[in-house]
């Protein structure tokens, strides 16, 4: 006897298991390729004021000063365009994400589970979380401990746009970037495992 398909299942997915993967021990900022990203990114609006080399020596020190500051471990693959993924992602102690978009993504959600994310007056603990609408531009730092974040991103985000956007607005914003990475670089240390980082008292 046949199976019998059943039409309402989704046609973006499929049934699949991830099983307590263990976290990626590659930065994903270490040897990053900043000169490839800076061909693709949209920095217009730094360019526009600053000129095109000096944003990308000031992005290029950015991007060193990022090195040992974020893993990224992928536990979930889009199976086909626009269907959901997830990653878990991992700051270091006071890193502090640069504001920008993905305007090529679909919506976003961010889900804590373990340390802290900081946005502007707002601290999110475990069992937080926000969500991204496709092209909306954000940032966030890492708390006093870091912190583990689900990533889960779904949809389509503006077709034949670019993956990255940069909303700073200033040479002068992106240094203090820099110089915040650099007073905390030396207490960033990827946990071995899924919520090892330890969680807001």
């Amino acid at each position: 006897m046949a199976d019998v398909k059943d039409n309402s299942e989704s046609q973006q997915t499929s049934f699949e298991i991830f099983a307590n993967p263990e976290i990626n021990q590659k930065y994903a900022w270490d040897g990053y390729d900043i000169d490839g990203a800076l061909k693709k990114w949209d920095i217009s609006t730094l360019v526009e004021k600053h000129g095109k080399a000096p944003v990308h020596e000031k992005l290029r020190e950015m991007a060193q000063a990022y090195a040992k500051g974020m893993v990224i471990t992928t536990l979930l693959k889009a199976q086909k365009p626009g269907g959901i993924s997830m990653v878990h992602l991992w700051v270091g102690a006071n890193f502090p994400l640069f504001r920008h978009s993905h305007p090529a993504s679909g919506d976003c959600l961010y889900y804590v589970v373990a340390g802290k994310i900081i946005m502007g007056k707002r601290h999110l603990g475990p069992g937080s979380g926000f969500l991204v609408p496709s092209g909306m531009p954000y940032k966030y730092s890492g708390g006093p401990d870091g912190a583990e974040v689900l990533e889960i991103r779904v949809g389509f985000g503006q077709e034949d746009s670019t993956g990255m956007r940069i909303f700073e607005q200033s040479l002068d914003s992106i240094q203090q970037i820099i110089d915040t990475a650099k007073e905390n670089s030396d207490n960033w240390q990827a946990p071995e495992n899924i919520g090892d980082t330890p969680s807001p008292t």
